[in-house]
């Protein structure tokens, strides 16, 4: 049958639009009430084409941030070659080719500004690489790094090596600090330690028989106190009062050299002479940490390493606040948008490792909240960088295309999560039907992955909950 139209042509009852580029013919409908007006239906439809195509023009048109547009232009070609319509798709297909040499230009002149950009923002985190002013060099960092994301992509090419070597360089440095602060928190241990031991030893100085020798020794204590080094300025100035207060007992006539055994020490009756002749209580709080002392004892109790909130490890009852409190900063973080917290909570990961271990029978959920609130963060951080890798405009958008858009992309992550735990599961079933005899491994990165599931379902309930907020 001879065509219909320029564009297409009806056969045995169905209408086909004809081949073009390298897209073949197609059929695209049946003809209805008759060939003039099935015809007229498919012409009418092309419009609708035009319009899109049109209405993609004028966007990049319009828009600061053009390159973005690029995945569309390839996608509308896919969508144009499977639209069932008649026209003249060549004419639509030729704006698309000038408009995507248009865009691919821009990206490249924008790419090489990226790299020039990215190698600048390399030099000025080298500076910060070897620093040993933590705190300033830390901000600095992480507002290179800030800088960083927000700078689009490089040439394929390049990629490699400038992410490569931009992260070797925040590495160093933090593994530096991190190496640093660890090295202190030992150190102060072990200082902090020795001046307890100096205030352990003056208590039973005196006890001696001998006052000239305890006096000398008193005063190699007192040359061996200033040689120790610094401590936490607040610990400090606790263990000063200490070792003033027994110091000045060998030093004034008016006190007795020996104190009796349990009488004097702490609440000596010599007014002016100790800073704790208040009530029980009131000398019971300024004990360092917390400590009790034994009633009538005028020895304080030497601190043991678990005490020591510098040494590696904590007693129980230091260990539960102190696990409370990085509990309290991960839901704090977990509790932030569009902020990237990775870099704290590792931090905060890292801490709670050198707390120690709490007994099964203390701290109740702890343990799973703390880590429940790091893994939100974390999600949250990484749902946001793939946002912005998706949009350069992210940042542009209204909240509400912004969660939309974090809506699509955490579903797509939860269906890939939820087949990599369904294959973890064949696995821990086709080891054994035995729970207690599953390869340890195994069960570990099956429970991880039942977590990360978990975690991602949370965040979509709790950004659809946002999205109906918004409405």
């Amino acid at each position: 049958m001879e065509p219909n139209n320029p564009y297409g042509f009806i056969k045995d009852g169905k209408i086909y639009r004809n081949a073009f580029l390298e897209y073949p013919e197609r059929e695209i409908g049946e003809v209805r009430e008759s060939e003039e007006s099935t015809i007229k239906y498919f012409e009418d439809r092309f419009a609708m084409a035009e319009n899109k195509v049109n209405t993609l023009a004028k966007s990049v048109e319009e828009s600061d941030n053009k390159g973005s547009y690029l995945m569309k232009l390839v996608h509308m070609r896919v969508q144009l070659a499977n639209f069932d319509a008649l026209g003249d798709y060549m004419v639509l297909y030729k704006k698309l080719d000038e408009l995507e040499e248009m865009l691919r230009e821009i990206i490249f002149n924008n790419r090489i500004k990226n790299l020039e950009i990215k190698k600048a923002l390399i030099a000025e985190a080298e500076v910060f690489e070897n620093s040993t002013d933590w705190q300033e060099a830390a901000d600095q960092l992480k507002e290179i790094k800030n800088k960083w994301i927000r700078t689009g992509a490089v040439d394929k090419e390049h990629e490699e090596e400038i992410e490569g070597r931009f992260t070797q360089v925040l590495d160093t440095f933090f593994q530096r600090r991190n190496q640093f602060f660890e090295d202190r928190k030992k150190l102060f241990g072990v200082r902090i330690q020795k001046y307890y031991d100096i205030i352990y030893e003056l208590r039973g100085l005196q006890r001696s028989d001998d006052r000239q020798a305890a006096i000398s020794r008193v005063k190699e204590l007192q040359n061996t106190w200033r040689d120790i080094g610094k401590i936490p300025p607040k610990l400090y100035g606790k263990l000063f009062k200490d070792f003033k207060y027994l110091t000045g007992k060998f030093f004034k006539p008016q006190n007795r050299f020996s104190s009796g055994g349990s009488s004097g020490g702490y609440r000596s009756s010599q007014g002016s002479g100790g800073y704790r002749s208040s009530s029980p209580s009131q000398s019971g709080s300024s004990r360092p940490y917390g400590s009790s002392r034994p009633s009538g004892s005028s020895y304080p109790p030497r601190r043991r390493p678990d005490e020591n909130p510098y040494a590696s490890e904590y007693n129980v009852s230091e260990m539960l606040e102190r696990k409370k409190e990085l509990l309290s900063q991960a839901n704090q973080l977990s509790d932030k948008e569009g902020e990237d917290v990775v870099e704290d909570v590792k931090r905060l990961r890292f801490l709670w490792k050198r707390t120690g271990k709490l007994p099964r029978d203390v701290g109740g959920s702890i343990t799973y909240d703390f880590i429940r609130a790091c893994d939100m963060a974390s999600e949250k951080s990484f749902l946001n960088r793939l946002a912005r890798s998706k949009n350069p405009d992210y940042d542009n958008i209204d909240i509400q295309k912004k969660i939309n858009l974090k809506i699509n992309l955490l579903n797509n992550l939860i269906v890939r999560d939820q087949k990599e735990l369904d294959l973890y599961k064949e696995n821990v079933e086709k080891f054994s039907s035995d729970a207690y005899n599953v390869d340890r491994q195994i069960d570990i990165k099956f429970k991880a992955q039942q977590r990360k599931v978990a975690v991602k379902r949370a965040l979509m309930e709790e950004l659809v909950n946002n999205l109906n907020a918004q409405k």
